[in-house]
């Protein structure tokens, strides 16, 4: 963010001298490090348990039935079979699991909870609603199937998002040329999309400051064009960790609210934000927990 805002910084060389840019250097030296560590011992289980190249295609058909490839290992199974996708890809999408979904899923656990103790009628339902899941169930435990019959929690996360997005602008370069408000954008320029904005739009969300997660019930959000909402962005470049995310946080604020209810001890009007890279407020958000 202290990079965005001064646009002399932009070119590497420059930014490369600067204490943030010598820091910058060091942090993604680390971030990078951990996950090259992660890949190199995945990569000498692999080799060691496996020789891909002597498995016979029915070997590796039944293999394929005998358990769910974790993510690491279906990517280096597609790297050792076609090197033209290398290990600095590799590398790029254990960044992207391992980090971009660590401080973003906690930051929108965060929001859920804050609008839940803000709009108790609302935290209200969502425990009617985890009762009537939960009192079928013998062990009382959280599957797979109970996360996805938690549809109006999954409407409660999905407003949160829409009112505090996890990131609230994103970047993206376009390739071909298009015309905005009569100008004229030449390919390969860097575009920033205002997400927290576009989920403000009165079109697409009327009263768009108003907290209402039937919005996000079928029958409300079918005509809705399926640009409106894009907490995880859309397209080829979306993220490829959101439905992970969301049964991450289904699974996080449905253990907590089947222990506690929640109250938030600050209107929404006395919770300022400020631009980060993901939605923070200028003081911590405080909450109290009460035993059911």
């Amino acid at each position: 963010m202290y990079r965005g805002l001064r646009p002399w910084l932009y070119p590497d060389i420059i930014f490369n001298l600067t204490s943030h840019g010598r820091k910058f250097k060091t942090n993604i030296q680390i971030v990078h490090g951990l996950s090259e560590k992660v890949i190199k011992e995945k990569k000498i289980e692999m080799t060691s348990d496996i020789n891909l190249k002597s498995k016979s295609e029915n070997d590796l058909k039944e293999s394929s039935f005998e358990k769910r490839k974790p993510f690491l290992e279906l990517l280096l199974e597609y790297h050792l079979k076609d090197p033209s996708f290398t290990e600095k890809d590799v590398r790029e999408e254990v960044d992207t699991f391992m980090f971009a979904g660590h401080d973003t899923t906690a930051v929108t656990v965060n929001w859920v909870l804050y609008c839940l103790g803000v709009y108790q009628e609302i935290q209200k339902k969502v425990h009617e609603e985890l009762e009537a899941i939960f009192e079928t169930e013998e062990n009382n435990k959280i599957s797979r199937e109970t996360l996805t019959r938690m549809k109006y929690l999954e409407c409660v996360i999905k407003e949160t998002m829409r009112l505090y997005p996890t990131v609230p602008i994103i970047l993206r370069e376009n390739n071909q040329p298009f015309k905005v408000l009569g100008h004229n954008v030449h390919p390969r320029t860097i575009c920033g999309i205002f997400i927290f904005g576009l989920h403000r739009d009165p079109e697409s969300f009327p009263d768009p400051e108003i907290f209402d997660p039937d919005r996000f019930l079928p029958e409300n959000s079918k005509d809705r064009h399926p640009y409106a909402f894009v907490p995880f962005s859309a397209g080829p470049r979306n993220c490829i960790g959101q439905k992970f995310a969301m049964m991450e946080m289904k699974t996080i604020i449905s253990s907590i609210l089947r222990r506690f209810r929640v109250t938030a001890l600050d209107s929404r009007e006395k919770v300022i934000l400020y631009p980060n890279l993901v939605t923070r407020s200028v003081r911590p958000v405080r909450l109290r927990f009460e035993s059911r």
